[in-house]
């Protein structure tokens, strides 16, 4: 089991310092990766960050930690300018990106700065960026005309360090959603699930993915929003989900900010080491 922190980029975790002493620590025990929510409005708030601006800064003061988006929904943002922000990262990084991948949820925030659409719409444009985007970051120049996007003579240099392109998490959970997470994904992060859906959804997704890659195996991942001031129960919630294919733990970071860097080496000391 690998363990990944997820930090909760909302009012109250918005000083740089916090953050960057967060990333540092997460680091330095052998947290996997870091992942940041990509919203720029959420439910109860306004205040974020932008994801990527944000991973872009951690990528100068860390060295070994993976840093990506749990998730960043693909039709929010026009896909070759996504595509360029993620290969730009990826390369400031020195190849240490993961892109998390969604359809996006939260209405207003598309109403305020990007374009609504319904369900059936956002996965259609979300197909067709990750059509366009996996393109462009291979390096070659591409001229893409589809139902949402034209682009003429595109080229992203320098590309990704990592070939043929970033690790895509999918956290998802629709039909269509799982269908392209089959071709596409290198592994499933959902969140609100149990073990028992997690393991069964899991299963059907690695079917998928074997139907249209052979030999792929979609890894398992989760983010979990549940707060542990506990290690014994944070232990045996972990292990369930081990035993159910869950392969990276990704806890979300929402203990006071007083306290986050320090909760960091009490699940060091009281959770890792059962892993």
């Amino acid at each position: 089991m690998k363990h990944v922190l997820i930090y909760p980029v909302k009012k109250g975790y918005l000083d740089p310092v916090l953050v960057s002493n967060v990333a540092k620590k997460a680091e330095s025990v052998g947290f996997y990766a870091f992942l940041s929510w990509d919203h720029y409005m959420l439910p109860d708030a306004p205040d974020t960050f932008d994801a990527w601006s944000l991973l872009a800064y951690l990528s100068g003061i860390t060295d070994t930690i993976k840093l990506g988006t749990v998730v960043t929904p693909l039709p929010f943002r026009p896909p070759g300018q996504l595509a360029k922000i993620v290969s730009t990262t990826d390369v400031l990084s020195n190849g240490r990106t993961i892109v998390g991948v969604g359809a996006g949820w939260h209405r207003p925030e598309f109403e305020a700065f990007s374009n609504w659409d319904t369900p059936g719409g956002r996965v259609d444009r979300t197909k067709e960026a990750l059509s366009l985007m996996t393109r462009l970051w291979q390096g070659e120049t591409v001229d893409f005309i589809g139902d949402h996007n034209t682009n003429k003579s595109a080229l992203i240099m320098p590309s990704p360090i990592q070939s043929p392109f970033p690790p895509l998490w999918f956290g998802v959970r629709g039909k269509r959603m799982l269908k392209l997470a089959s071709m596409y994904a290198d592994a499933w992060i959902p969140t609100n699930i149990e073990p028992d859906e997690y393991s069964s959804v899991l299963t059907q997704l690695r079917e998928m993915s074997g139907q249209v890659r052979p030999g792929a195996i979609v890894k398992g991942a989760l983010q979990n929003f549940e707060l542990f001031l506990n290690a014994d129960s944070c232990i045996k919630r972990i292990k369930s989900f081990e035993e159910a294919g869950c392969e990276f733990y990704g806890s979300v970071w929402s203990y006071p900010a007083d306290e986050m860097v320090d909760r960091i080496d009490w699940y060091k000391e009281s959770v890792m080491p059962y892993f």
